[in-house]
């Protein structure tokens, strides 16, 4: 993927950490392997699926660092942040690029305050980003996150920082999309940034695709995404497809039947007794109706697994072998198996 043009599957990687919480490099290197045995287009460290707002930035320049170190120039790195101050986010954007990123991605959390948020903050927030390194910015629109929403008016203004060059489109309305691409799309590019409307967004035009689905399945998101890039729509359009999201099918599907989309083994999931297969679901079962809060942290003990992302509708959890830990939840999808493979270029 050339950084010129920011396009393909983009996998915005979990950060593992040990039972004390501090930041587990030697997970974080596994998941790096096998998602580039499986095929990525690029990876993206600290960004939602990545709890990029609940790290300091010590945590978060740790992080960069052993993805930059294991990436070793095989495949791009997309650093994220997600700021609460703009002087965060200025010293942390002159840090990546300082790592030799190409790409950055760069959301503000504005908190309401006494006079609310403001649609000018954003803007200096991005502005002052922008002073500060060269690189080419992406524009996240996470509303529930950062409690701002990139409607036209506000994107308008935005686009208008030359080096604004991208948004990843995360509400999960198609409408935005086409939206975006009607209004903007000779100056700035559309990402895909839910996995329930991939199909759509992709068709609609998204030419890159950011979920953190990607952590389990990155060989079935990039078949999903060259299936819509070939016109291949019936593979696309299969009930089982990664857009179609039910996470305890995904968890079930990859128990039980081993393999990955092309029938090969997939290793990943290695529940040797029944009782860890149901403390899995149970884990699963709760995080999805809702019983596990968000920025709460969960001790899964005894899941004998490499790295299990339990994929849900309204949360996620970060499973790792032996103690394991993480210190948020956030929505995510499902994953596709197809009979036919686009695994090659």
């Amino acid at each position: 993927m050339s950084l010129s043009e920011l396009t393909g599957t983009i996998v915005p990687l979990v950060t593992p950490f040990s039972a004390d919480e501090s930041f587990d490099r030697t997970r974080m290197s596994r998941l790096i392997d096998f998602i580039l045995e499986q095929g990525a287009d690029a990876l993206m460290a600290t960004a939602l699926t990545g709890e990029a707002s609940l790290l300091t930035a010590d945590e978060t320049l740790t992080v960069w660092d052993t993805v930059f170190e294991k990436a070793a120039n095989r495949i791009p790195v997309v650093p994220a942040i997600i700021s609460t101050t703009t002087r965060q986010a200025v010293f942390l954007a002159k840090s990546a690029e300082a790592r030799g990123a190409g790409v950055l991605m760069a959301v503000p959390i504005l908190p309401e305050l006494y006079a609310g948020r403001s649609y000018d903050d954003v803007y200096a927030f991005y502005a002052d980003v922008a002073a500060a390194t060269p690189l080419p910015l992406i524009l996240f629109n996470y509303p529930s996150l950062t409690g701002v929403d990139f409607v036209p008016a506000l994107v308008q203004r935005l686009v208008k920082i030359p080096t604004v060059r991208y948004i990843k489109e995360s509400t999960g309305d198609t409408r935005r999309v086409h939206a975006l691409q009607r209004a903007f799309g000779d100056r700035i590019s559309v990402i895909c940034g839910a996995p329930n409307v991939a199909l759509e967004s992709l068709a609609l035009g998204c030419r890159a695709w950011i979920t953190g689905t990607m952590n389990i399945v990155p060989r079935s998101a990039r078949q999903l995404f060259r299936a819509v890039g070939l016109n291949d729509l019936p593979l696309a359009r299969r009930p089982d497809a990664l857009h179609e999201p039910n996470p305890v099918d995904l968890l079930l599907s990859r128990v039980f039947d081993g393999v990955d989309s092309n029938g090969d083994p997939f290793p990943r999931f290695c529940f040797h007794t029944g009782a860890e297969l149901a403390q899995a679901l149970r884990l699963a079962h709760a995080i999805h109706f809702g019983n596990v809060l968000h920025q709460r942290l969960v001790y899964a003990r005894g899941i004998d697994v490499h790295v299990c992302w339990v994929v849900l509708g309204v949360a996620a959890a970060h499973v790792f072998h032996g103690d394991q830990i993480n210190r948020c939840h956030h929505p995510q999808g499902k994953k596709t198996d197809g009979n036919r493979s686009y695994d090659q270029e």
